[in-house]
């Protein structure tokens, strides 16, 4: 833990506003290409990400999941994150994914967080747009950036399920940028969470529809396990920005572990836990690695 947690963090922002000056998220995300962000759980995980980052020289966006934000140490992540990024001249952004739960998005937000995602897309439109609304007003007053999403993206992600996915009709979509201000925008185009059964059958009308009717970011939930032709066609679409990664960290932190196994880490005589960590930190990274080498390659 670290020592006074809240001057810490306090010192952080502060840092980070300074460094960043005129080139903030929003500016950075609307003026850039493509980016992905990655979900992580610690600072172990979080490193992995930016050491590949640093790697290949690419900014990049770390989120945490609303389900594991009261048992992980969000203090000691924002704090590495910020050093980190800041030692190694990357810039790197944290964000709050899936969150229904206000009282989360307020602690977040107060300690330092980026961009929050308020997920209300259980609700009726109208109820939709007010608790957004609210989450906006919340989070503007400190330069955070807010994320919504608009129809229910099918699968898990971590402990919020959607059994089945119920893409938009236009006119929900032109209903709701019309009465929101929001900085970034996930859309239910046949997406879904975890792993895919199959090929996945997705409506790139509707992607186009948001894009070329409004110029709020848009956020592709689910890029885990889409092959690269789908990813090659969405990234093609002028406005779409963010693609979350979050089920590929997970099975690399398992390969990690197996590859341990396999290869008599465990076993060792004098065993050594920091070699099986260094294993599953390596499988991570060259995970995140292998993404963004791919979006180099499509620019």
């Amino acid at each position: 833990m670290l020592g006074n947690e809240q001057q810490q963090v306090k010192l952080v922002i502060n840092k980070r506003n300074a460094r960043y000056g005129e080139i903030d998220m929003k500016g950075y995300i609307n003026n850039s290409n493509v980016m992905f962000a990655f979900n992580i759980w610690d600072v172990n995980s979080a490193k992995a990400v930016l050491d590949a980052a640093c790697d290949l020289r690419k900014d990049v966006i770390l989120q945490t999941s609303s389900s594991i934000y009261n048992k992980i140490d969000i203090e000691a992540i924002r704090y590495f994150i910020s050093y980190y990024s800041k030692q190694n001249t990357i810039r790197a952004w944290l964000h709050l994914d899936h969150c229904r739960n206000i009282d989360i998005i307020q602690d977040a937000i107060n300690k330092g967080y980026d961009s929050v995602m308020i997920d209300a897309s259980n609700k009726s439109l109208n109820d939709n747009i007010e608790i957004t609304n609210k989450v906006i007003e919340m989070a503007h007053k400190k330069k955070v950036l807010v994320e919504a999403e608009l129809g229910q993206i099918r699968g898990v992600e971590d402990e919020i399920e959607c059994d089945k996915s119920s893409k938009v009709k236009y006119r929900e979509i032109d209903f709701f940028i019309k009465n929101v201000d929001v900085d970034m925008l996930a859309v239910a185009f046949g997406n879904a969470h975890g792993v895919y059964n199959g090929t996945p059958v997705l409506d790139y009308d509707i992607v186009r529809y948001v894009t070329e009717n409004t110029d709020i970011p848009f956020v592709v939930h689910g890029g885990s396990g889409m092959s690269d032709d789908i990813l090659k066609k969405l990234i093609s679409i002028h406005g779409v920005k963010k693609i979350n990664i979050s089920t590929d960290l997970k099975l690399a932190y398992r390969e990690g572990i197996m590859n341990s196994i396999l290869s008599g880490l465990m076993e060792e005589e004098g065993f050594q836990s920091i070699k099986i960590e260094k294993e599953i930190h390596n499988s991570i990274m060259n995970t995140a690695e292998e993404k963004m080498k791919f979006l180099n390659r499509m620019d």
